[in-house]
């Protein structure tokens, strides 16, 4: 797994689906601020989603620069 091969150790991992009202509740800081929030909302709860735990030095960091921008055209 390349989260893995990318020195990150997963310690607990879960599957599951979120409804629109959770889920705008989830991103609620972003309505009226972020254009693409009707689409975010969308898109995550579409489908199942994966929420892992890990670790590694300084992990949030790191993450974010493992996974890339946010949107990779800018």
């Amino acid at each position: 797994m390349a989260i893995r091969d990318a020195g990150f150790e997963i310690s607990a991992m879960q599957m599951f689906s979120m409804d629109r009202v959770n889920v705008e509740e989830f991103y609620e800081v972003y309505k009226g601020v972020v254009s693409e929030y009707n689409e975010m909302v969308t898109e995550m709860y579409s489908g199942p989603c994966v929420a892992m735990e890990i670790q590694q030095n300084n992990p949030t960091k790191t993450f974010r620069e493992f996974c890339g921008p946010a949107d990779p055209v800018s």
